[in-house]
């Protein structure tokens, strides 16, 4: 008996899948995934991301903006500005502050929300709070004194003009077939 044949992933059955030691074969992605230690690091990481994305939803009521969340944001590049959009549902434009310093554009914000019912017998009062924080670096040649910030139905949408001489230095580059 040689030491890989103790490994319960590496037995091999006789068509040549691997096969646990209870006798069921074990699947391979398509991918080529044939190194166990790295395909169990992918999946403990989806799994925990799936745990706590579940758990901010439930505990902070809803999609979205939690405790110890980072609302995802849309870069986009044009030959002008860098427009940048975050989703923020739930949140008034008074919740949110954007900063913009040195390389890095800042958000941040919080929601708070109170619920109060009084009715036949019940009386319920429920109270919930999340904060978030966002930082998104920047190359330089951003206008800092022409950025402009707008929330509308949830939605922040960032816009920083690129400075005159970063829009000089842009030049494309063809590429060709070798």
């Amino acid at each position: 008996m040689r030491i890989t044949d103790l490994v319960p992933w590496r037995r091999k059955k006789s068509g040549g899948a691997l096969e646990s030691p209870g006798g069921r074969a074990l699947a391979i992605r398509d991918g080529g995934d044939r190194d166990p230690v790295l395909s169990l690091h992918r999946d403990l990481n989806t799994a925990f991301d799936r745990f706590f994305d579940r758990f901010e939803r439930s505990f902070f009521g809803g999609a979205g903006v939690g405790f110890f969340s980072q609302p995802r944001a849309d870069v986009a590049e044009s030959d002008d500005a860098f427009r940048i959009s975050i989703d923020l549902p739930g949140l008034d434009e008074k919740d949110i502050d954007v900063t913009l310093s040195g390389d890095a554009l800042t958000i941040r914000g919080e929601r708070r929300e109170e619920r109060e019912e009084n009715e036949k017998g019940y009386f319920l009062h429920e109270r919930s709070y999340g904060s978030f924080f966002r930082s998104i670096p920047l190359p330089p040649g951003v206008d800092p004194d022409r950025a402009k910030a707008e929330f509308k139905k949830g939605v922040l949408r960032i816009t920083l003009p690129k400075s005159e001489e970063a829009k000089r230095h842009t030049r494309r580059i063809e590429v060709k077939a070798a």
